[in-house]
């Protein structure tokens, strides 16, 4: 019985710490870029194209990026006007996250914003800052940025 108090507790005490990390290190689910980024992997992005070849190259991008082996999946595309929103389900292990990015002409650039967040959860390890560097920098090198 003993030692079966002292397994429970070494649980606890483990669920615990995994708990008060994620909530230091990783305080929440969600991931998104910003003009005034603190980090300058999660600044918005311009590129000097158009919306369509920008839209363009973000759909061919996604199904080309994996995540624990596994390919992102194209969920929506939608062009109104001088903006584009394009919608990617990302696989996480056994969760999906949801990675939206919006693209708006802006004369002779575009703006690109990317936002990814987690559908359950608390924290997310970091995963989501993951998906937006991750197709950041595949833009940037497919867009020139």
């Amino acid at each position: 019985m003993k030692k079966l108090l002292i397994v429970i507790g070494i649980i606890v005490a483990v669920l615990v710490a995994v708990w008060a990390v994620t909530r230091t290190f990783y305080p929440d689910n969600i991931a998104e870029t910003a003009l005034d980024g603190g980090n300058k992997d999660l600044k918005t992005r311009f590129y000097k194209t158009d919306l369509a070849e920008a839209a363009k190259r973000v759909k061919e991008i996604i199904p080309t990026i994996s995540t624990w082996g596994a390919n992102w999946k194209l969920a929506e595309d939608r062009i109104e006007g001088d903006s584009a929103v394009i919608r990617a389900e990302v696989p996480v292990v056994v969760f999906t996250d949801d990675l939206e990015v919006r693209i708006k002409q802006e004369k002779d650039q575009v703006r690109v914003d990317v936002r990814s967040a987690s559908r359950v959860g608390k924290s997310d390890f970091g995963e989501n800052r993951r998906h937006v560097v991750q197709i950041l920098d595949a833009m940037d090198q497919k867009l020139g940025g």
